[in-house]
């Protein structure tokens, strides 16, 4: 069958030929929504939070019939069990390490190009490339599944993909540390975020990924890496949830958290690593093609936190004012707001700039890394045969399963510190070192030096906040974070904010969950509250533009000007191709309920009887166009990116006879024809919530239709 020839034209909006059969469309649309939008009867909200160093994921079922109102914070529940995960007792079990380690070679990608290839085209500009993983491969378990269903096992059952706790498992084994291709990341978020702050994260994460493209383990698309570490936390989510009950039956409204300082882009690319891993966790309402995710909510990480930890706190006024202070594994990051609402908590817009830094949890296991290199590097006799064990391997061994669980969690700085020790076999006596009968024996003041140095960090934070915020009237400050589980950290913030509350003569508090609340988790746990509620959140302003790629009629807008056309080959019409008709603008205020104009569309095609009358229109985003009628490679449209498409095929016209050729002729301007067939339709936009959907119309009755959702297009929260 041959391919098709076809040509888009705008033909333009309100035209005489729409108004006669939109009305009845718009009552097909009707039927449509109600179809589709009718909720069943119970619901699930289930919030990831994505986190730099730690991630967690909460939720919460509303059965028939129940009210959300009703439920409050304790009534939230959060994912655990995850695999291999060190048994603590605490709230660590709630949440589980941000890092993944790729095995040696490829072979767990074996047939990926073959991997549902009707959507090659379909993955996000971010993620495009070949499909990212084997359908027959299970990465959990290491197994390929021959056509046949036999099970084979890889030649290494250690190659094969690691995340969470199984890295931190296989990182702590001396001999992981021999072979150099095990290379595991962390702090990959971080790929996200454009702050001066963060770049050195994002030049060490730099070398291992262009590692891993060298060896043809990644594609060339970074973000790849966020895809598949969600994809096995969100199979881990789907196996927990149906262990309980929550089966398909059960609606799911997926809550995405995000930092607050990320733009419009970082957060349509999150969306499309979450899409794509909710795809191959088998969750529903999902349409990578379309980077769409039914009933996806988005909020910033600092108000879902803040929900949680201050839902207990009953003397919240509105019009007050208070520090956030997020003290997580990776950054420390600090932000002042004013609340708008008491009851739903609402926040407004910052009201001084935000602060930060590299102060972490994580920061302080690089400074004791940092030690016991300083110690062991010269200690190469501990280095049996340079293969089965290195000094790299013991000392990630002393980090996990020392420092990590057993004293970071538990050092008090305020007390008077003992020293700390630490096995190695076959270390030698160094009494300058320290070494003693194979121990290395570190001063508790040493580790409170390692301490001190990132609380005073995260100190110089808050004290930024507090002096520029405390002219607002009453400040107090809100710890969360999973470096906020710190009993140190907390006793040490207490004993500073009690020396500038005797010198300013003020009162600031530092304001924790309740002991019966979970600290780590509370970004997640707050995500399920503040979606319970979503009244008297932002207004809807449009922080993104969006359109359609079109072809124009040349020299019917001025931005035609100074630009040469080309002519059709089928109406010999002088058109500009691929300019972009903005329908939905950046800073516009945009309803819950919002339709623009109906768009003629007009597509020409060759005759033939093998012919496929396929007509596409492609819809584009940009954070930055609103001037419409310029080419999509103009300065005027620089960044925008495509984001979707809605195809419809009219090639059953033709097979039942219900299109006739035009004609060959020549036209007004003396130019000549060619026979064609020409296929005029309606194109619907509209807004419902967050999702975009268009519909093409012909002959009164919606042909085709598709929904993007533009969750990201607003400002984090809003309904």
């Amino acid at each position: 069958m041959s391919a098709s020839r076809s040509s888009t034209v705008t033909v333009g909006r309100d035209d005489s030929r729409v108004n006669g059969y939109v009305a009845t469309a718009l009552m097909d649309l009707r039927d449509f929504d109600q179809a589709t939008r009718a909720p069943r009867p119970n619901r699930l909200i289930i919030a990831v939070d994505f986190g730099t160093t730690y991630s967690a994921v909460s939720y919460v079922a509303i059965p028939e019939g129940s009210s959300p109102e009703a439920i409050g914070p304790r009534d939230i529940r959060s994912i655990k069990n995850f695999p291999e995960r060190f048994e603590t007792g605490d709230q660590m079990d709630l949440e589980v390490p941000t890092e993944v380690m790729y095995p040696r070679t490829p072979a767990f990608r074996k047939n990926e190009a073959q991997d549902h290839t009707q959507h090659e085209s379909a993955v996000h500009d971010t993620l495009e490339g070949p499909r990212f993983m084997d359908p027959n491969f299970d990465i959990d378990t290491g197994d390929i599944l021959a056509e046949e269903g036999d099970v084979t096992m890889l030649d290494d059952d250690d190659d094969r993909f690691r995340w969470g706790y199984q890295v931190h498992e296989l990182w702590s084994l001396p001999e992981t540390h021999s072979d150099d291709t095990y290379r595991p990341l962390s702090r990959f978020k971080l790929l996200l975020d454009n702050n001066p702050t963060t770049e050195s994260v994002r030049e060490q994460l730099s070398t291992t990924l262009t590692e891993l493209r060298r060896r043809r383990i990644l594609s060339d698309k970074p973000l790849q890496v966020i895809a598949d570490f969600l994809t096995h936390l969100l199979r881990h989510t789907q196996d927990q949830l149906r262990s309980e009950g929550y089966d398909d039956t059960y609606s799911k409204e997926i809550v995405l958290c995000v930092p607050a300082i990320w733009t419009q882009k970082a957060c349509r690319d999150m969306q499309s690593c979450m899409a794509l891993a909710m795809e191959r966790a088998q969750f529903d309402g999902v349409d990578v093609r379309q980077n769409s995710i039914e009933n996806l909510f988005i909020v910033s990480e600092p108000e879902a936190a803040a929900a949680y930890v201050l839902s207990t706190v009953r003397t919240l006024q509105c019009g007050g004012v208070f520090v956030l202070l997020d003290a997580g594994g990776g950054t420390v990051d600090a932000n002042t707001y004013e609340i708008s609402n008491v009851a739903p908590l609402r926040l407004s817009e910052e009201v001084v700039p935000p602060g930060g830094g590299l102060h972490g949890s994580s920061f302080l296991n690089e400074s004791f890394r940092a030690y016991l290199h300083h110690l062991l590097d010269s200690e190469t006799y501990l280095e049996r045969d340079g293969r089965t064990e290195t000094i790299n391997g013991i000392i990630e061994e002393l980090m996990i399963n020392r420092f990590e669980y057993r004293i970071k969690r538990s050092f008090g700085i305020l007390e008077v510190p003992g020293h700390r020790k630490f096995p190695v076999s076959g270390l030698r006596d160094n009494a300058e070192k320290g070494f003693k009968r194979g121990l290395i024996n570190i001063s508790g003041r040493k580790i409170k030096d390692m301490f001190l140095e990132r609380f005073r960090g995260i100190d110089n934070i808050m004290m930024g906040q507090i002096t520029a915020a405390i002219e607002r009237g009453r400040t107090n400050v809100v710890l969360i974070g999973g470096f906020s589980a710190s009993a140190s950290l907390k006793k040490y913030l207490e004993m500073r904010l009690k020396h500038f509350n005797d010198n300013n003569r003020c009162s600031i508090k530092l304001i924790c969950p309740a002991n019966d609340m979970k600290i780590v988790n509370a970004v997640a746990s707050g995500a399920v509250l503040r979606a319970l509620n979503k009244s008297q959140g932002p207004k809807r302003e449009a922080r993104s533009s969006y359109g359609i790629l079109r072809a124009e009629p040349f020299g019917e807008h001025e931005e035609h000007k100074d630009l040469s056309p080309y002519y059709d080959r089928h109406d010999g019409q002088p058109y500009i191709r691929n300019t972009i008709d903005w329908v939905l603008k950046l800073g516009s205020i945009v309803p819950p309920t919002w339709e623009c104009e109906p768009l003629l569309c007009s597509h020409t095609f060759d005759v033939g009887r093998t012919v496929e009358l396929v007509c596409k229109e492609e819809l584009y985003v940009s954070d930055r166009s609103t001037r419409s009628h310029y080419r999509v490679s103009h300065a005027m449209n620089q960044g925008a990116e495509k984001v979707g498409e809605i195809v419809v095929d009219f090639s059953y016209l033709r097979r039942e006879g219900l299109i006739k050729p035009v004609e060959a002729t020549v036209n007004e301007d003396g130019k000549k024809t060619k026979r064609h067939y020409k296929v005029n339709y309606t194109l619907l936009i509209k807004v419902v919530d967050r999702d975009l959907e268009c519909f093409a119309v012909y002959d009164g009755r919606i042909k085709e239709k598709c929904r993007v959702n533009i969750a990201s297009a607003f400002r984090p929260g809003t309904k």
